[in-house]
């Protein structure tokens, strides 16, 4: 396994992906072993040097780990790789990818946010300022709009997935905007977000693994991202010699690849009233009479988005 530069202990998609190989390990008798690059320039060296030792497979967990991954699957042909929730694209035919419906659960935590807010602004807290991060976005804004048209949702990127400060910092400055729910889109940093909803006695939501734990009371709900189930069935393909490259597959809804976390640590956060309207959002979503838009579909200057249509962000409707 090669970490993302946040590495293990983010308590978020580092760790969910490290649950997948014990799971492995365990139903398997798969031995893992974790490489931790501190930066994106040191993702192909690391690739590189994992793949001159010959591991059965090697699974990154990056979107930044795309070109870096493709660079030297091309190198060593005959070495078999896994990069877990990147885009929709095969990588190499050697690599199997997957992708998360990351923009189906962000859809579900939006139409809560939107639901539960007493303000009538919530805000949005990604890491870097990239495509996947505006596919949960994008997610995020289409839930709220359909909970309430007239939400103000908030965006705002600290530029890091590994800087809680400056998570804590930009949540704040949100919070002063009055919003008083920020979903944490951010890696490590999201742990600073989760800190000043805290501190500010706003609602933070989670992301990738259930953090609702983190602050009982502080976190709304969590975005939970199944990579771990996507890093254990590459493994499982692997053992039954089935894995196979140049394939993506997908996680959605449907394959409970995603989810809102509900647990002991935020029960009674949201009203039955609106835990049970998101019961319905589901059954919609699964039959599509509902589709979330994924960002990666639009165009810039859409002036709608999904099924039923809204209207797209100003972002996307006054692209270029």
């Amino acid at each position: 396994m090669i970490t993302s530069e946040s590495g293990l202990g983010d308590k978020s998609f580092n760790d969910m992906m490290a649950q997948g190989m014990e799971k492995a390990k365990a139903d398997f008798g798969a031995d893992y072993v974790v490489i931790q690059p501190r930066a994106v320039s040191e993702f192909q060296s690391a690739i590189a040097r994992a793949a001159a030792q010959g591991f059965d497979v090697i699974i990154g967990s990056s979107f930044d780990m795309i070109e870096p991954m493709k660079a030297v699957a091309k190198a060593f042909p005959d070495q078999k790789f896994g990069l877990v929730d990147v885009g929709p694209d095969p990588v190499a035919p050697n690599v199997a990818s997957t992708v998360t419906k990351d923009w189906e659960g962000s859809f579900l935590v939006g139409y809560i946010a939107a639901k539960t807010t007493k303000t009538g602004t919530i805000g949005f807290v990604g890491g870097k300022d990239i495509p996947i991060i505006h596919r949960f976005f994008i997610g995020y804004y289409y839930g709220a709009k359909m909970a309430n048209p007239d939400v103000k949702v908030l965006e705002s990127y600290t530029g890091s997935f590994q800087d809680p400060a400056g998570g804590k910092e930009y949540t704040l400055a949100l919070v002063n905007q009055g919003s008083d729910i920020n979903f944490a889109v951010a890696g490590a940093t999201s742990a600073g977000v989760i800190d000043a909803a805290k501190e500010s006695k706003t609602f933070a939501i989670g992301v990738d693994s259930n953090q609702n734990y983190m602050a009982p009371g502080s976190v709304l709900t969590s975005m939970v991202k199944r990579v771990d189930t996507q890093a254990y069935d590459m493994i499982k393909a692997l053992n039954a010699g089935s894995f196979k490259g140049g394939e993506v597959k997908y996680y959605g809804l449907a394959e409970d690849g995603v989810a809102a976390a509900m647990d002991e640590y935020n029960k009674g956060l949201i009203a039955d009233p609106v835990l049970a309207e998101v019961d319905g959002l589901k059954a919609k979503l699964l039959s599509g009479e509902i589709v979330v838009p994924n960002y990666f579909d639009l165009k810039p200057g859409q002036k709608e988005m999904g099924k039923p249509a809204m209207a797209t962000p100003p972002s996307i409707a006054d692209a270029k």
